[in-house]
């Protein structure tokens, strides 16, 4: 991006750091690639971050804000998703919430690049243990951006 995209915006710092709109990756969560400095974003690749967080933060795991995030990690943990139709239906469950909880935070002066418009899945791969979900989440301008979630349906840590 150019020093003018971020001109009058509010930009967050980079979590995951190789989105990329042209090609598939794994995501990488971390402020900083090793051997590079913390970068910042904006636009749909700020409301791909924000919606992700949403998604994967479990309800009620925030103190004071108890409502956010959803209920799709929770039922990772618990091994609950054992079959494409259950995987579907928690992630369209789940996404609506993130959508819902995004939406009332934001307002007629954020950019429709950063406001949240739809979330589609693209592809889901199931095998025993193991799924990959491919999703579009698109912005009120229309962009997109593309992310395949790493989903263990085995359960984890019930602690």
């Amino acid at each position: 991006m150019a020093l003018s995209d971020y001109a009058n915006r509010k930009y967050d710092f980079l979590a995951l750091q190789n989105i990329s709109p042209k090609k598939e990756t794994q995501l990488a969560l971390e402020l900083a690639s090793p051997g590079q400095e913390s970068q910042i974003t904006t636009g749909p690749q700020k409301l791909a971050q924000r919606w992700l967080l949403e998604f994967l933060t479990e309800t009620g795991s925030m103190p004071g804000l108890p409502t956010r995030g959803t209920n799709f990690m929770t039922l990772v943990r618990q091994g609950r998703l054992r079959s494409s139709p259950a995987l579907l239906a928690a992630f369209n469950f789940a996404a609506y919430t993130a959508r819902v909880n995004l939406g009332k935070e934001e307002d007629n002066t954020w950019p429709n690049d950063e406001r949240i418009g739809s979330v589609t899945v693209l592809s889901i791969a199931y095998l025993p243990g193991y799924a990959q979900i491919k999703c579009s989440i698109a912005s009120r301008a229309g962009t997109t951006r593309s992310i395949i979630l790493p989903v263990p349906t085995l359960p984890q840590n019930l602690t």
